[in-house]
């Protein structure tokens, strides 16, 4: 795969100002219509040994950084945290900060043990699914309305959750990929996770950024565009990470042809040509939205990203989003 241009020069200025200008044009835009019965999902990320209040909700999802220095005392103090919560699941992923999950990391740099003899396998995870480049399928039960006095029906519905700590290398830190391998990195990884679809919301949970979504510190944009191309490839109905703390936030967007070759354009991989196909893919959903009308799926990233400031100080709230 052609390798982004990470250059801080404006070449290819007037190709993506152009390719902003008509991504305003397309006629379709993201909705955030959840379904009669909601699931709420709980998206925090980074609190650096900090337990910030968390809201209720179904699914609480961590997306790693639960540490600070990643000791096997902090891990241990975080997933109790993460454990005594009342959200009936309870997803962790780890985090650059989180050395004590990545063995590979601490038999080159045992002296991130901190002394300590204690490893991974010790620890008590209590109810909280921890995932490492691995999925799940979750049956979340969910109250139907009936128009009766009798206790509402219960029905389930399934959510599959994959979750990877791996961030491009920056430092020294746990669970890091070389930023030029990172097509196979994320090939390797999310390669066999097929398109989401109406019948199966699919959450793919990483702790770094794709790029161009929430992942923006002063001028650069630190996210992945190799991890964004299998993200636009899934479609997921949503995707929650950290790492950046000044990027927090949500954004909601429809990943479709014409998303997928704006962010193209933006990343350095997509010419003129991309340009043209634009405008073709624009004006064919205005001219199909006439006749048949149009619907997408909503793709909604959030960087849930709680602390800020040199001292990793709590500054924001947890990300609530109903799917």
């Amino acid at each position: 795969m052609q390798q982004p241009i990470a250059s801080i020069k404006t070449r290819g200025y007037r190709r993506r100002r152009l390719a902003e200008a008509i991504l305003a044009r397309h006629s379709i835009k993201p909705t955030t219509t959840s379904q009669p019965s909601p699931i709420r999902v709980i998206c925090v990320s980074d609190t650096h040994n900090k337990q910030p209040v968390l809201p209720p909700g179904d699914i609480l999802i961590h997306a790693g950084d639960l540490t600070e220095n990643g000791s096997f005392d902090e891990v241990q103090a975080g997933i109790s945290w993460l454990s005594s919560q009342p959200h009936q699941f309870k997803i962790l992923i780890a985090g650059n900060h989180d050395v004590l999950l990545d063995e590979a990391f601490l038999q080159k740099y045992p002296e991130r043990r901190y002394g300590q003899l204690k490893t991974k396998e010790d620890l008590d995870w209590g109810n909280v699914i921890y995932l490492e480049d691995a999925a799940i399928t979750l049956d979340v039960p969910v109250p139907q309305s009936t128009t009766s006095t009798s206790s509402p029906a219960v029905e389930t519905r399934q959510i599959t959750i994959f979750g990877s700590p791996w961030t491009p290398q920056y430092g020294i830190s746990a669970f890091q990929y070389r930023p030029d391998t990172g097509s196979d990195h994320w090939s390797e990884r999310l390669g066999n996770l097929p398109e989401a679809t109406a019948a199966l919301d699919t959450i793919i949970v990483t702790h770094g950024p794709p790029k161009l979504y929430l992942d923006r510190r002063d001028i650069h944009q630190a996210g992945c565009p190799y991890l964004l191309a299998e993200i636009a490839r899934i479609r997921p109905r949503l995707h929650v990470f950290g790492h950046i703390h000044a990027a927090y936030g949500r954004e909601d967007v429809v990943l479709d042809a014409v998303r997928q070759a704006h962010d193209d354009v933006q990343i350095g991989w997509g010419g003129w040509d991309a340009i043209a196909w634009m405008v073709v893919l624009v004006l064919w959903a205005k001219v199909k939205g006439v006749f048949v009308g149009l619907q997408e799926r909503t793709s909604t990233f959030v960087n849930a990203s709680v602390v800020g400031g040199r001292d990793n100080e709590l500054r924001n709230e947890p990300v609530v989003v109903e799917i």
